[in-house]
């Protein structure tokens, strides 16, 4: 026999015996009552849904004076003073509260105040309805009562029983006695104390009434008459409940807050369940979380609350009957606002009590701001609540699109003031409108192009091919760094100030009038520059804002046949102002937004700078804010005054001492090649040459100037630096400035142009 430990076998594996299987439900339940009720006189109980409320037995003090020590108390020690601190158990058993959020929540109390401003408001507009109901009831209980006191003062009831004594066709002497008892009957009842007593009192108060009349004026009586009005109203109740005791009748009518934008939870369900919403049946209802509260500024009622499990509906078709559900509330679309909460049924509503974008444009706090840091975000817009938004435009950028005058430009400009007060951030302008709108930026934009001229065409080009480039060099940047310094593969706070590789916003207004191809039949240069420009933006809108690069691109016509998608889809936040057509707001908010209840086509016009704003987390309304011309350009003049004191003043405004440059044409285009080059001290014509025919080969390469294949590199170097000397004549003709040829012997004999000197003759100093 194998020995035994604790009464098992060695080697025999100990097995775990569910006793509760061989007990029947009954006794299960027992057992479950009793763990209850010990659990409930324990002193570490804990309160929850199974077992309820516990009772604590108030341990006694320690001795050693130490407060609630045996009662659940704990001593521990402060680490950096060493001194001892009092842990109290009981932080951590979740009883119960004992005052409910009802009674706390300053936004619950809001609501009430809410409702009953405006029940108020309801009951005293219809007080002339109510009056006139109370008089009918009150002369329907004089008539009841007049009728009732006559039929018992003189016992009438006597008079029913009469009549049919006589159809029965008794003799006289019955119908005489019937008579007697009658006359008898109401004598006894005339002669009672509380007949007595009332027509006594009936007597003392209208005489009372008569006297302060004469006394006081008839004015001043007219209150005495209150407790006349409640009895008679009292006795008109009691008739019409005779009358229709299945009936009901109601003096006031229930407030109605539809349209006075204070939500309430049968307003809520009964818009659910308008035929035109169709989200709740009639004996559905929605879940409210909470309590319907008002916001901070007591503007607006908000409410979260979960649709029907069984109605299988989500918040995105809520959000699709915004229109429809704010006819149901009798307030107009924009005042609504719906977006899930948490799960697909979960839904947060908000309801403002008039538009919220009356009145004023709200100024950016950019107008006053010493200098901005383009990391923290650009404050661009306020929201529906009214709260100033700061986008993120780093790694998103911004695309605007709208009608024209509809605030597209002034949107913009909002959003690139944030880039324009971090002196560490490179601004680059191109204004296809060629307005005054953002030609402050030339004081600090390393290139700034107006217009849609030919040169500028052709600068602007130039521009963004040599940001491309810079582009791939910051990678290369990127790429060298270890991955403790670049985690994520881009730009960080660090890298910038570490590094010198700084972000660079890139506004292009107008976008369309860049990239319109109207010779497209006959493939001239303005097809050739679009197609250049718009290759440029794809990649830079594409790859480049890992590396740093902000697009901020507005257009008038955001359509594919105007802005290729490719632009438009590689930039992830959009704002849409006033559209003429659906599919214009679909093509800036994202193909569906219409259909979901944000169309940019539905905007009132009446509010300039109102829009729609799309981003990752979802869409709202926005009216942006306010920057106009002379506080744009004292903020560009502070941005100026920032990078000349960091040093990173560079580009146009550089060398322009705070003129903005106005370089176009050919001078433009030799500029621009220096600057592909780094700009060197001086360039060979025939450097220069090859430059110009790689930036516009239907003018400087060598078919062009009429150079065959078999002459040679001389040959062609003669024959254009003869065309552009005598282009550099033409650009310099009407004015002060020249530009001479130049030659040096030093690195071998060449002919050529200082750089300097082709600053000078730009009017650059």
């Amino acid at each position: 026999m194998s020995p035994t430990i604790n009464g098992t076998e060695r080697g025999t594996e100990a097995q775990l015996v569910d006793l509760a299987a061989y007990r029947d439900p009954e006794t299960l339940t027992r057992i479950e009552e009793a763990a209850r009720d010990a659990a409930r006189t324990s002193p570490s109980g804990i309160a929850d849904l199974a077992t309820g409320t516990i009772r604590l037995d108030k341990a006694d003090a320690d001795p050693a004076g130490i407060p609630g020590e045996g009662a659940g108390v704990e001593l521990a020690e402060d680490e950096e003073s060493g001194a001892l601190e009092v842990l109290d158990e009981r932080a951590g058993w979740n009883l119960r509260t004992l005052i409910p959020a009802s009674l706390t929540d300053p936004g619950v109390w809001r609501q009430r105040r809410a409702e009953w401003t405006n029940a108020a408001m309801f009951h005293a507009m219809r007080s002339p309805v109510y009056l006139w109901r109370a008089a009918k009831v009150s002369a329907i209980g004089a008539r009841a009562g007049g009728r009732d006191a006559w039929s018992y003062l003189w016992a009438t009831e006597y008079g029913e029983i009469t009549d049919k004594v006589r159809r029965t066709k008794a003799g006289p002497e019955h119908i005489a006695d019937l008579r007697a008892d009658r006359r008898k009957e109401a004598k006894a009842r005339r002669r009672e104390p509380v007949t007595v007593y009332s027509l006594t009192g009936c007597t003392t108060y209208t005489a009372a009434l008569l006297a302060l009349g004469e006394t006081w004026g008839w004015v001043m009586a007219c209150p005495l008459l209150l407790p006349l009005f409640g009895v008679l109203y009292a006795l008109g109740r009691r008739e019409l409940i005779r009358r229709e005791p299945d009936g009901t009748f109601t003096l006031t009518d229930a407030p109605d807050f539809t349209g006075a934008g204070v939500l309430t939870d049968e307003g809520l369900n009964m818009a659910l369940r308008a035929r035109s919403v169709g989200i709740l049946k009639d004996d559905e209802e929605v879940t409210i979380r909470g309590f319907i509260a008002r916001e901070t500024g007591d503007k607006a009622s908000v409410v979260r609350f979960d649709l029907p499990r069984k109605s299988g509906k989500t918040a995105k078709e809520v959000a699709a009957k915004r229109e429809a559900i704010a006819a149901a509330l009798a307030v107009d679309a924009i005042q609504v606002s719906i977006r899930q909460d948490g799960h697909e049924g979960g839904v947060y509503l908000r309801v403002a009590d008039a538009h919220p974008f009356g009145g004023d444009p709200v100024p950016s706090p950019l107008a006053t701001a010493e200098r901005w840091d383009i990391w923290d975000g650009a404050p661009t817009f306020v929201d529906e609540t009214g709260r100033i938004t700061a986008i993120e435009l780093l790694f998103f950028g911004l695309l605007v699109g709208a009608m024209p005058r509809q605030g597209k430009t002034f949107t913009a400009r909002a959003a690139a003031a944030a880039a324009v007060l971090d002196p560490y951030c490179r601004v680059i302008v191109a204004d296809g409108k060629g307005g005054k709108d953002w030609s402050a930026t030339a004081l600090l934009a390393e290139a700034y192009v107006r217009g849609v001229t030919e040169p500028a065409v052709r600068r602007l080009v130039h521009v963004l091919e040599n940001l491309v480039r810079e582009m791939e060099e910051a990678y290369d940047a990127l790429f060298e760094l270890p991955d403790e310094e670049c985690p994520e593969g881009k730009l960080t706070p660090e890298i910038t100030r570490d590094h010198k590789i700084y972000p660079v916003l890139l506004v292009v207004d107008e976008l369309q009038r860049y990239l319109e191809d109207e010779g497209k039949e006959n493939e001239d240069d303005k097809l050739t520059y679009g197609k250049r420009i718009e290759k440029a933006l794809i990649t830079l809108a594409k790859v480049g804002p890992a590396a740093g690069l902000i697009p901020v691109l507005a257009s008038q016509k955001p359509t594919g046949d105007a802005v290729p998608s490719a632009i438009r889809d590689a930039i992830p936040q959009r704002i849409a102002h006033l559209c003429a057509t659906y599919q214009m707001s679909d093509s800036i908010l994202g193909t569906g937004s219409s259909a979901s209840g944000w169309n940019a086509k539905e905007l009132a016009p009446a509010f300039k700078g109102m829009g729609i704003h799309a981003d990752e987390t979802g869409l709202r309304f926005m009216r942006s804010l306010l920057i106009n011309l002379p506080v744009f350009r004292a903020i560009c003049e502070r941005g100026r005054a920032l990078r000349i004191a960091a040093g990173t003043l560079a580009g146009e405004a550089a060398g322009q001492a705070g003129r903005a440059a106005r370089v176009g044409g050919i001078l433009a285009d030799i500029l621009a090649v220096f600057e592909d080059r780094k700009n060197p001290e001086r360039l060979a014509t025939a450097e220069i040459l090859d430059g110009l025919a790689t930036l516009d080969p239907s003018v400087w390469s060598a078919a062009a100037l009429g150079v065959g294949e078999e002459e040679d590199a001389a040959a062609y170097a003669r024959t254009g630096g003869t065309a552009l000397r005598k282009a550099l004549d033409e650009a310099l003709d009407g004015t002060d400035r020249t530009l001479s040829v130049r030659s040096w012997t030093s690195g071998g004999r060449a002919n050529g142009y200082y750089l300097a000197d082709l600053r000078a003759a730009a009017g650059i100093a």
